[in-house]
């Protein structure tokens, strides 16, 4: 028959200090890093949007003064439009490397750590079930 005792009381904290540890350690941080790189991507975007923009206002400076100095124009408009991608795709490249090395760091880290806590948690359930077991037979205090 089941015995209901103080056992079941330690092991019902102790994962409650498991999901506390995985909170505090593995999906705060993570979900701090996803909300981060959200707001990264978000930037890269208005900026991108930004860029657009400018573009479409040199597009139309261009159609502007096609009439007169179609080729100038051409060109300058052509070398900006370059400068502006270029400048855009560098950003979020290096937007892209820096945040796979934060999610790589950040995915070692709470590895590290759930192998750590999984070792602790090895251990002191070792330890619990000689106890159970001495007090089970009766040997032990």
């Amino acid at each position: 028959m089941i015995e209901f005792n103080y056992t079941i009381i330690i092991q019902f904290f102790q994962f409650l200090i498991l999901l506390i540890l995985l909170n505090t350690l593995l999906f705060r941080p993570i979900l701090g890093h996803l909300s981060k790189r959200r707001a990264a991507i978000r930037d890269l975007a208005e900026r991108a949007e930004e860029k657009k923009e400018e573009a479409e206002g040199l597009s139309r400076t261009y159609d502007e003064g096609l009439k007169e100095k179609k080729l100038p124009i051409l060109e300058e408009k052509e070398a900006a439009l370059k400068e502006a991608h270029a400048a855009s795709m560098k950003v979020i490249e290096e937007a892209r490397r820096e945040l796979a090395g934060e999610l790589a760091k950040a995915r070692e880290a709470v590895r590290t750590e759930a192998e750590r806590t999984l070792g602790a948690l090895v251990g002191e359930s070792d330890r619990l079930a000689v106890e159970i077991a001495h007090k089970v037979t009766g040997r032990g205090a």
